[in-house]
């Protein structure tokens, strides 16, 4: 059975890689096919940003649970998100037997973190993990996507609650109904599938290798959490920040290396232990200037004026992306759980920040 994964534009590549990646290394029936087809964003406007903040939803019967709100980074529907997989199906003749799943980091209208329709297409919410858990995103992404599959499998009518085959309290099951991020994480720990739901698995004919290879993803998703919890706590060490503008870790003889722009924004969110939103960044377009042409001093005001406007502007698309490289940097760099003291953490509408104590930065620069 094919399983089609694709992905909105702001998803980055790598991000989305890492996915296709994990959930391709278990052997099985279910086939992971990735696709970086590019959705145009003229075709499909409410991809875009120009409209905003005119665009309301286009589906009332989804789109009332949330309204349009810039600081929840531009909701779509429902029907906006299936209609990328139809067109999809359409354009690659994708049979009715195959599944294809959209990943997106962009929420939707109910403020789901995944779901299914009746037509084997799927999205999966792929942001704001990190502020749940340490281990990487890609394995609550992954384990989103499966538990969405398996849903579909059994015919389980997922806008019909409660039913029993959909699991309010929690037990630690697949098919549990979670209210947040954080009861998700309860799921992934456990790995689990119920005795209701097994025998629903059963009752449907589900393919017992399909099953083994869901739950083989799924013990490995839960061996992450349980390396994360026996690893030892980690202290934060010095930063520094030298008069040529390096950022460095002395205690670990490393370098946060960056490009001028993403160094820019980096060591403007050091200057800044309060943090600062998305929407403020604006106000402070000077304060970036001034930064970006001190590490790059062969560059004219008027290239630097357009490079930080894009990085700063509330309705741009620089923000995000930067932001999103500068961590991976990091992150690669240092690993978890240390990395976290380091990369800019925040959520839409809330201040975006460095975590690292400031009594350990020495900005010298």
């Amino acid at each position: 059975m094919k399983v089609y994964l694709l992905k909105t534009p702001e998803y980055e590549s790598e991000d989305f890689r890492e996915v296709c990646e994990l959930l391709s290394s278990f052997e099985g029936p279910l086939e992971f096919i990735p696709s970086f087809y590019e959705f145009d964003r003229n075709e499909f406007y409410f991809l875009g940003y120009d409209l905003y903040p005119s665009h309301g939803f286009k589906y009332p019967s989804n789109g009332v649970a949330l309204k349009f709100d810039p600081e929840r980074e531009y909701p779509l529907s429902w029907r906006e998100l299936y209609s990328l997989c139809d067109y999809y199906r359409e354009i690659f003749d994708i049979g009715n037997d195959s599944f294809v799943v959209l990943l997106t980091k962009r929420k939707n209208a109910l403020n789901w973190f995944s779901a299914t329709d009746n037509s084997k297409n799927i999205f999966v919410h792929t942001a704001e993990w990190e502020f749940y858990t340490q281990v990487h995103s890609k394995y609550p992404i992954a384990y989103q996507a499966l538990e969405n599959i398996m849903q579909s499998l059994m015919n389980i009518n997922i806008y019909n609650l409660p039913n029993q085959f959909v699991h309010e309290p929690l037990r630690g099951c697949m098919n549990d109904f979670c209210n947040n991020k954080a009861q998700v994480i309860i799921k992934l720990q456990t790995a689990n599938i119920c005795p209701d739901c097994v025998e629903r698995i059963k009752s449907e004919k589900i393919s017992e290798d399909i099953v083994n290879q869901v739950r083989s993803i799924f013990n490995g998703i839960r061996n992450e959490f349980i390396f994360q919890t026996e690893e030892k706590s980690i202290d934060p060490v010095p930063l520094i920040v030298d008069k040529k503008g390096k950022i460095l870790l002395p205690a670990h003889n490393l370098e946060i290396s960056l490009t001028p722009l993403f160094k820019t924004l980096y060591l403007f969110f050091l200057s800044k232990p309060e943090g600062v939103t998305v929407s403020e960044l604006s106000d402070y377009q000077e304060d970036l200037i001034s930064i970006y042409r001190k590490l790059r001093p062969s560059v004219s005001l008027e290239d630097a004026k357009k490079r930080i406007s894009n990085l700063s502007h509330p309705l741009g698309d620089g923000f995000n992306p930067t932001r999103s490289h500068i961590n991976r940097t990091i992150t690669n760099l240092l690993n978890e759980p240390l990395a976290a003291f380091y990369t800019i953490s925040g959520t839409a509408g809330n201040p975006y920040k460095v975590l690292v104590p400031r009594n350990i930065v020495d900005i010298r620069y």
